[in-house]
C-alpha cells in the first residue's frame, strides 16, 4: 500500500513537471505591468526664485508641523 502511494505521488510530480504552460514553475511570480492608459503626465518641477529659507519665528507654531503633540 505504501509503495502504491509513493508511486502515485512520484507519477503526479513527474506529470506536473511535464506541463508546457509553466503555471507550477512560475507559481507566485505573477507580475502586472503598467497600462499605457493609466499613466498621468504631471507638470514639470519648477525651481523657486530664491533658495533661501524663511527666517525663524520665535514663539510661533512650527510651519511644518503646527500640532507636534497630535502627531505622536
Amino acid at each position: 500500500m505504501r509503495a502504491l502511494v509513493l508511486c502515485g505521488l512520484a507519477l503526479a510530480l513527474l506529470a506536473a513537471c511535464g506541463s508546457n504552460d509553466g503555471a507550477l514553475r512560475d507559481f507566485g511570480a505573477v507580475t502586472i505591468g503598467p497600462a499605457e492608459m493609466d499613466l498621468v503626465i504631471a507638470d514639470p518641477l519648477l525651481t523657486p526664485p530664491t533658495l533661501d529659507l524663511p527666517p525663524p519665528t520665535p514663539g510661533q507654531t512650527n510651519r511644518a508641523n503646527p500640532r507636534p503633540a497630535a502627531s505622536r
